[in-house]
């Protein structure tokens, strides 16, 4: 099985992708990393568990200096669908502990507004009786869309710093 991290960097970084592969490569022995359409969008692919790839990623001299976001995909969609997401959270809403979920969408070449996917979504979530909101959050959904499908992670804030490259504000 395929496991996809993505990593964001500054746009027109055309040395960034292979630099990147090259040492995950020696880290790991075997790791993917392509350029998407989307400018600043690298798709690393490998056989290993995201968060482990992450963790080697933050430890890299990459982070931070041309890597600004680490995001392994946790679940993986073809299409940007809400229900399915809803769905998808409602499973795994038990490990946010009660705390406030903020969502964050990139949908990509959706036909959507990233700010209208986190709308319509926080309307259906809130439905559901799942606490939405972006003052004090505990948990994060974070949608990532690009032109293979969607990739969700979905954590408590506190662990995401862990292993994920992410500014939450």
């Amino acid at each position: 099985m395929v496991n996809i991290i993505l990593a964001t960097t500054k746009p027109r970084n055309s040395r960034v992708a292979k630099d990147l592969e090259d040492y995950l490569i020696i880290k790991l022995g075997n790791a993917k990393v392509t350029k998407s359409r989307f400018s600043g969008l690298l798709i690393i692919e490998t056989e290993l568990d995201p968060t482990l790839v992450s963790r080697i990623i933050l430890r890299s001299p990459f982070a931070g200096t041309v890597l600004f976001r680490v995001i392994p995909i946790i679940e993986y969609t073809n299409e940007l669908n809400l229900g399915d997401l809803v769905n998808l959270v409602l499973r795994r809403i038990n490990q946010c502990s009660g705390h406030r979920l903020l969502i964050r969408c990139r949908a990509r070449g959706r036909g959507v507004s990233d700010s209208d996917c986190e709308l319509r979504l926080a309307r259906m979530l809130k439905e559901r009786g799942v606490n939405v909101g972006v003052k004090s959050p505990g948990c994060i959904l974070l949608i990532e869309c690009w032109e293979q499908g969607c990739g969700v992670l979905m954590d408590r804030i506190d662990l995401i710093k862990e292993y994920a490259l992410i500014n939450i504000k």
